[in-house]
């Protein structure tokens, strides 16, 4: 074994990779990942090739530490021990049951690290545990398959739902669906069992249907949701009045009455008046919601703009991480392929919930970098993987979770923020005008730079 001073120079230096890799040898163990494909396997098996090793391969990728899937398999095929068609083939059919329950799984015990953390939660909204749901298609992938081949049209591999832990920003719950033309809504059935009651709910209108209100109201979870302008029939109850005014506008509420066969329920009704219109020229924004009546109507018009919380997890695993791997077609691999973007940025979650608490919510979440910092982390772990031997990690492996969270917490106390600044951008300027280019394709630089500059 190396002597201890090797690993803690990397401590000293970028002591989040440390924070990553110790996360990994507590939470992902290859012994835990086989049994979690053991448990939710239906009809797949393993035999040459682990799942474990498949999660690890594909890790490589999704945080972009490899270029490509088979890029990703030359740098471990000594170790596989299989050919590339072998894992093109394991992934091509690997059940979105397992990749659901590898998400389920692995978040719970992140859930717990993170509790253990003081002050790493947010407070979203006091003694309620809030979630936020949306949906993602996954882009149009390349035509390697041999039935692609002969259109043009850009094939879709597959959608997801996702539900984000407001608190803790970490996807506790993943619905994967094979067809990427089908309606995000077609995956609520699967999902609405695994919320949990007394919760919140926080979604778009795009899942504002009288089925998904009726369900969350008879699981005895709350919603805060954008009222569709059709697929939720209502009635006025009783008048609106003005509440008050929100960041964007005026809000005002009302109650109306909404039915399911011979059910009848009651909600609010929040109308926010914006100051500025959206983005598709909507002057106001109906909320509809179950949450009693000490929960004004102005914490509830706030806490429905805070959703874009989830779009900004699926951004960071767009621009920073890969979620979406162009090459792979079949729809089980495109989604197991985004399954594992999802688990490295949950395990980035934890490592933030640790920066969090050892630095204070405003510093981390108003000044940190997410890209710098994850790239900053990939780096050094190549390094750290051939500095450090195996047995060096062994002390964060036998840590409960408790003793994990200090151990987070001490670690991140050692990370200097200010390696990693977040960019402010300015108020977004209108492009300008563009000549249409036709008949000139090509215009030289230099020319238009001289005549800009008068010279």
């Amino acid at each position: 074994m190396l002597p201890p001073k090797v690993l803690d120079r990397f401590i000293e230096q970028c002591p989040a990779a440390v924070m990553v890799r110790a996360t990994l040898e507590r939470l992902l163990s290859p012994t835990r990942l086989d049994a979690i494909f053991t448990a939710a396997a239906d009809q797949q098996y393993q035999r040459e090739l682990l799942f474990s090793e498949l999660v690890a391969l594909m890790a490589g990728v999704a945080t972009r530490t490899h270029q490509s899937v088979h890029a990703a398999y030359l740098d471990a095929r000594e170790k596989l021990g299989v050919s590339a068609t072998a894992v093109y083939g394991k992934l091509n059919r690997l059940e979105p049951g397992i990749s659901a329950a590898l998400i389920r799984d692995t978040a719970k015990d992140m859930a717990t690290v993170i509790n253990a953390m003081p002050k790493a939660r947010r407070v979203v909204l006091p003694g309620y545990e809030v979630y936020y749901l949306d949906g993602n298609h996954l882009a149009a992938t390349e035509h390697r398959i041999d039935e692609l081949r002969t259109t043009r049209s850009g094939p879709l591999p597959g959608q997801t739902l996702a539900l984000l832990d407001a608190q803790r920003d970490l996807i506790t719950e993943l619905v994967l669906g094979e067809d990427g033309h089908a309606q995000e809504r077609s995956l609520l059935n699967e999902l609405l069992p695994r919320i949990s009651s007394k919760s919140v709910l926080v979604a778009d209108r795009n899942f504002c249907t009288t089925g998904l209100v009726f369900g969350l109201m008879g699981g005895s979870t709350y919603f805060v949701i954008r009222q569709h302008a059709t697929n939720l029939p209502w009635e006025r109850k009783g008048k609106r009045r003005r509440i008050g005014r929100c960041e964007t506008g005026v809000v005002f509420e009302q109650a109306i009455e909404v039915q399911q066969g011979n059910e009848v329920r009651t909600l609010r009704r929040i109308t926010i008046q914006l100051d500025t219109p959206t983005e598709d020229g909507d002057p106001k924004i109906h909320i509809v919601s179950n949450l009693p009546t000490h929960v004004s109507a102005v914490k509830i018009a706030e806490l429905y703009r805070s959703r874009w919380t989830i779009e900004g997890a699926f951004q960071i695993m767009t621009d920073v991480l890969r979620c979406e791997v162009e090459t792979l077609g079949y729809p089980k691999a495109a989604l197991f392929s985004f399954t594992v973007a999802v688990l490295a940025y949950n395990m980035y979650a934890v490592v933030k919930a640790a920066l969090r608490s050892a630095h204070g919510v405003k510093a981390v979440d108003e000044k940190l970098s997410d890209y710098h910092l994850v790239h900053d982390v990939v780096m050094t772990t190549v390094g750290m993987s051939i500095a450090v031997e195996l047995e060096s990690w062994s002390r964060y492996a036998g840590l409960s979770l408790v003793e994990l969270a200090a151990e987070l917490v001490r670690l991140a106390k050692g990370v200097k923020l200010s390696r990693y600044p977040k960019k402010r951008r300015g108020p977004k300027k209108p492009p300008p005008r563009k000549s249409s280019g036709r008949g000139r394709p090509h215009v030289s630089t230099a020319r238009i730079l001289a005549t800009s500059r008068g010279s």
